[in-house]
C-alpha cells in the first residue's frame, strides 16, 4: 500500500504536474508511509505542497508538523466561529469556543505556531479555514447562530433564506478579515464568498429533512451540493470585500510572510479586540484591529507615525483611504487593516 501511494503521487507530478496533495483522514496512513511520500515527492518538486486533515483515529498536527506537512487548522476554524453552533460560538459572535480565550486566540494570527502554544513549528504548515465541504457552510454556521433559521426549519424561499442581511454581512466580512490577515496557507471554500446556504433538495429518495439546512451533504448527489449562482448575484458586496482582502494579501507581503517575532500585539482594553502591528524586515508596515464584540465600539491608540486604511467594514483593498495619526475608532463587529506611510 505505501508503494502504490507513493508511486501514485510521483506519477501525479510527472505526468499531470499537480504540484499540490491533500489526504482525506490523514492519521489513518502510518508515519513510515508519511516520510516516504515527503522524501520522495520532493526529489522531483521541492516546493511541493503535502497537507490533510490531522485526524482519523485520533488527532494529531503536532505529528504532521514534526514530518514536515501541512494540515487543516481546525482550530482557528473553531476560534473564530466555533465548531458547532448548539455547542458554542466563536470570536466573531463575541463569544470563545472551548476553552479559548484572549491571549489564546492571539497565536492563530501568528500562524499557531508552538512557541505561543500552537501546534505547528511552522506557520508555513498552518492551513487556515472557516469552512470545508464537511459540517455547516459559514453562511448557514451564522444564520443558525444569529438564530434566523434553526436546524428544523423547513424553507420555503429559498432566495430569501441566501440573501444575507446586515448582521450577517458583518459577521461574514469580520470573519473573513480574521482569515486573510492570519498567517499560513487560506483555504477558501466554494460559495464562502457569498454566504452560501446548503438546503436539502427535493429527490426522488425519500428524505424527512426536504428544505433544511444541510449539516453535512456528503451523501447527495443533487441540487443540495451545487453551486447556485443566483446567490453570488445577490450578496455581491461580500464577493467584492472577497476580492479585496485577496488583492490585499497579495500586495502586502506582510500578511503572509511574517514570521512570530515579525508580529508585535498592542494593548487593548476589550475582551474581544485585538490589534498587532505586522512588521517583517524589507516589507510595508501593517496595523490590523479586530474586534468581535456585538455592541462595544473602542478606540485604539496606533504606534507613531501617520497610517492609511486599507480595508475597512464598507470596502477592502481601498485606493486613497483616510490618513490617521494616534488613534482610530473600530466599530462592533468590524475590522481594520491600516499601512504605515513613509
Amino acid at each position: 500500500m505505501r508503494r502504490l501511494i507513493t508511486e501514485s503521487i510521483l506519477y501525479w507530478i510527472q505526468e499531470y504536474h499537480i504540484d499540490g496533495f491533500r489526504f482525506d483522514l490523514g492519521l489513518l496512513i502510518d508515519w513510515d508511509t508519511i516520510d516516504a511520500v515527503r522524501e520522495e515527492a520532493v526529489k522531483l518538486n521541492p516546493n511541493i505542497f503535502l497537507t490533510c486533515e490531522p485526524w482519523g483515529g485520533g488527532y494529531d498536527p503536532n505529528g504532521f508538523s514534526d514530518h514536515g506537512w501541512s494540515s487543516w487548522n481546525d482550530q482557528i476554524r473553531n476560534g473564530v466561529k466555533g465548531q458547532n453552533p448548539k455547542d458554542g460560538l466563536g470570536f466573531i459572535f463575541g463569544q470563545w469556543q472551548g476553552d479559548l480565550n484572549h491571549d489564546a486566540f492571539k497565536r492563530f494570527f501568528a500562524g499557531s505556531p508552538r512557541t505561543m502554544g500552537g501546534q505547528y513549528l511552522d506557520p508555513a504548515q498552518s492551513v487556515n479555514y472557516l469552512e470545508s465541504h464537511d459540517d455547516n457552510t459559514l453562511g448557514d454556521f451564522i444564520r443558525l447562530g444569529l438564530g434566523r433559521v434553526t436546524e428544523e426549519t423547513v424553507i420555503t424561499n429559498l432566495e430569501e433564506n441566501a440573501k444575507l442581511g446586515p448582521k450577517e454581512l458583518a459577521l461574514h466580512k469580520l470573519a473573513a478579515l480574521s482569515l486573510l490577515v492570519s498567517q499560513g496557507p487560506t483555504m477558501i471554500a466554494e460559495g464562502q464568498e457569498w454566504g452560501r446556504s446548503k438546503v436539502i433538495a427535493q429527490t426522488e429518495v425519500p428524505d424527512p429533512d426536504i428544505g433544511k439546512i444541510d449539516h453535512n451533504s456528503y451523501n447527495k448527489d443533487n441540487e443540495t451540493n451545487w453551486l447556485n449562482w443566483d446567490q453570488k448575484a445577490m450578496n455581491t458586496d461580500l464577493v467584492t470585500y472577497y476580492k479585496g482582502l485577496i488583492a490585499l494579501r497579495k500586495n502586502y507581503s506582510a500578511l503572509r510572510r511574517s514570521s512570530p517575532e515579525d508580529i508585535r500585539f498592542l494593548k487593548t482594553k476589550g475582551e474581544f479586540l485585538f490589534a498587532f502591528v505586522l512588521q517583517p524586515p524589507d516589507a510595508e508596515t501593517l496595523t490590523v484591529v479586530l474586534n468581535g464584540d456585538p455592541k462595544n465600539s473602542f478606540e485604539v491608540q496606533l504606534p507613531s507615525g501617520t497610517w492609511q486604511i486599507l480595508a475597512d467594514d464598507q470596502a477592502a483593498n481601498i485606493v486613497n483611504g483616510p490618513r490617521l495619526k494616534e488613534s482610530v475608532r473600530v466599530e462592533p463587529t468590524t475590522g481594520i487593516i491600516l499601512r504605515k506611510l513613509p
